[in-house]
This record gives structure tokens, sequence and C-alpha cells, in this order.
């Protein structure tokens, strides 16, 4: 096998299977729950209108090989049923829980629905079940999630490192609809002609916001805006794969489609295909970003983490507290500094001695002895480390206290 042979196997195979960490795929999973959890809520006014006992949309004939949970239930109150379990599907999805089988019950839910009526749906729907199926077959829920917390609480923000053939897939598929796009485009008169975005804004049954008239009655203007959506999307589809170009695409992308969604109604297209570009996001941005969130969302109430003795291990560099973590111990830090010196601890958290009559002058003193003080002035408990009292450890909250032998009090 020559050389060139070997550097494109060699490459063939880092790009599908060489592992990385699964915090892209963590970030996807719960935007696209969300978005899902929307979408399904969506359905409520046009449930019974569309697929009703006296629906509009009657039950059609599949093609060959297709399928429908609706031609199952349609006229029925089991469509409710079906809806129903697509939300809690939904919202499975969006914490990990039962990450698989809540990808599935997605995926199957939201096919129902856009193949029996394909004429009340656009892209978006489409796209939304693209998305969905290639969650399914992501490591969805393998840190971050509710699954994860199950199996291994202790490493809940540890991300593992999984082959990333599925995330291909999605990233693929975005580069292909942009492509597509693109060539679709091309080969329409208005596009060609830079008329095409002048005549889409003012449809009025699809336009929110009207656009000037002064925009749209000008060849300039619209021949800019066209001629630029072409430009933008082939940009996007191509140069995503660039690693220097991408952010600047992926925002151009986003600039794009918000400008879309405020002049258009194009249903969850827009919504859906933004939350595609976190494919493209690099594991060590979305461990940052995962952790950001974790360290703002358990800001509030959170107790102070004990100290590790400098003898042991410090925490793997996973589990090393952020910026935002280091900030919500520092808020706490004055309330436990004036409520250790009700008890004879410094600022500095040093134990003061309060009596001759036990070890390091504290009641209680031993291996894992704890106080636990609940000053009535603000309702926080304090505990103090009697083991070692000149490293003591303070910390101060609302959650339970620890007594002499570790078990919660």
């Amino acid at each position: 096998m020559t050389a060139s042979l070997v550097r494109l196997r060699d490459g063939w195979d880092r790009f599908w299977f060489a592992p990385q960490s699964t915090a892209p795929v963590e970030v996807l999973r719960i935007a696209f729950g969300v978005v899902t959890t929307v979408w399904m809520l969506s359905l409520v006014p046009v449930l019974d209108p569309f697929f009703g006992r006296d629906g509009a949309i009657p039950v059609r004939e599949l093609p060959v090989g297709g399928w429908t949970l609706f031609s199952l239930v349609q006229g029925s109150p089991l469509i409710w049923v079906l809806w129903l379990a697509g939300v809690l599907g939904a919202v499975a999805l969006t914490v990990g829980f039962r990450t698989r089988v809540a990808a599935l019950v997605v995926f199957v839910v939201i096919m129902s629905v856009t193949r029996s009526a394909p004429l009340a749906f656009n892209a978006g729907d489409g796209l939304l079940r693209l998305v969905a199926f290639y969650v399914l077959l992501m490591p969805a829920g393998s840190a971050a999630s509710v699954d994860r917390w199950r199996a291994d609480p202790e490493h809940l923000w540890s991300f593992p490192r999984r082959a990333p053939w599925a995330l291909r897939l999605a990233q693929i598929q975005l580069s292909v609809i942009y492509v597509s796009t693109v060539w679709e485009k091309a080969g329409g008169a208005r596009w060609r002609d830079g008329t095409a975005v002048s005549y889409a804004v003012r449809i009025g049954e699809v336009s929110r916001v009207p656009v000037p008239s002064f925009v749209t009655g000008s060849p300039l203007l619209a021949e800019l805006a066209t001629y630029g959506t072409l430009a933008a999307e082939l940009a996007i589809g191509v140069l995503v794969w660039n690693r220097a170009a991408r952010p600047w695409v992926l925002a151009l992308g986003v600039l794009l489609h918000l400008s879309i969604e405020i002049t258009l109604a194009v249903g969850f297209f827009s919504l859906t295909i933004v939350t595609l570009y976190l494919a493209f996001l690099p594991p060590d941005r979305a461990e940052q970003v995962l952790r950001w969130v974790r360290d703002r969302v358990g800001c509030r109430g959170r107790r102070r983490p004990t100290r590790t003795p400098a003898s042991e291990e410090g925490p793997e560099p996973e589990d090393r507290p952020t910026p935002a973590a280091r900030e919500c111990v520092d808020a706490e830090s004055q309330p436990v500094a004036e409520a250790a010196q009700g008890i004879g601890v410094s600022a500095e958290g040093r134990a003061e001695p309060q009596s001759d009559g036990e070890p390091n002058g504290l009641p209680g003193s031993g291996p894992n002895a704890f106080i636990t003080v609940l000053p009535a002035s603000n309702n926080e408990r304090v505990m103090v480390d009697t083991d070692n009292v000149d490293g003591a450890a303070v910390s101060a909250g609302n959650g339970p206290a620890r007594a002499g032998n570790g078990e919660r009090t």
C-alpha cells in the first residue's frame, strides 16, 4: 500500500473513529431536547383540527415502505396519548433520562406527525426529524444527564471519549443541506435575476415584519440580498469544514437565519438549523459551556466544597472549579466568617480553643469529628473539622450537616 493510501486510510479512521469528548453531543442533545419540547407543545392548537375525528386531514395511503402511528390512532382520543408520549420523550431527552429510548420516542412521534400531513408542515419539521435520528445514534446520555447521575454520580460532569461517527453524520448533513439548497436555488429564475428575496418578503401570508418599500423596490438592494444569501449559504456549506473559517461562517449563518426568522414565518427551520450548528462546537469549548451552566445553576444554595488535605491528590482537571464556581464560593465567604466567629473560629478558618476539657479545646474532637452549630440569626449550619484545627474546614449552607461518624443528621 502506497504512502498516499495509508495517509488516506488513517485520515478516514481519525475522522470517523478517533475518540473525542462527548461534550458537543451533550450540548446538542440538551438544545435539541428544548427545541423539540417547544415543537411538541406547538401542536396543541392543531392536533384535533388536523387529526381528530372530524379533522381536516383524512387518513391517506402511504407509499410502499411508509409508516406512521397516526394511521392507527387518527380520529380517536389516542392521538393525545401519542402526543403526550412525544412531550415526555422530549423532556426526557433534554435531561438525559433513558436517553436512547427518549430519542427513539421523539423520532417516531415526529415521523408519525409529519408523514401524516406533509402539506401542513415544512422543511423545519423535516429537519427536526433528521436531527432526532442522528441524536438517537449518538452516546447522548454519557455525561451531564440523569442516566450518568444514576450510573456514576461522582463523574456526572466528566465527559468520556467516544468515536464521533454519529456526530460526523450530523455535521455532513448540515453541509449537504446548504450545498444542495444553493444548487436548487441556482436553478430558479428569481434567484438568477436577483429578485427572489424581494418577492419572498412581500408574501403577506408568511411575512412577519414588513420590509420597507425602499428595500424591496430597489433593484440594487434586492440583488445584494439575493446573491448575498446564495453566497452565505455556499460559504457555510463548504467553509464550515475549515477550522479557521468555521466560527465566522457559523456566525454569518446565525445572522442570516435571525434575519429570516424576524421577517418570515418559517416555522422551526431557523431554530433547528442553528441548533444543528452545535454539532461543530469544539469539545473543549463544549465542556466549558456545560460547566459554566453547572456552576451558574448550582450557585444558589451551593455548599462550600470541602478542602482536600495537602497529602491527598487534588481534583481531576475536569472537576476543578471554574471562575463562576469560585465566584459562588467567594459570595458565601462573608456569612461563613460571621457565623464562624460565634463558635470560636477565626475568619481565616483557624479554630480557636474554647475550653481545656477536650483536645484542641473543642468537644467531641477526634477522627472525622465535626461540630454543627445552628446560629439563630441566619439559620446557617457551620461545620468545623475538629481533627485538624490548624486547617479546619468551615462551610455554611442550608444543606444537611454531618455528624461525627460522617453520617447525615
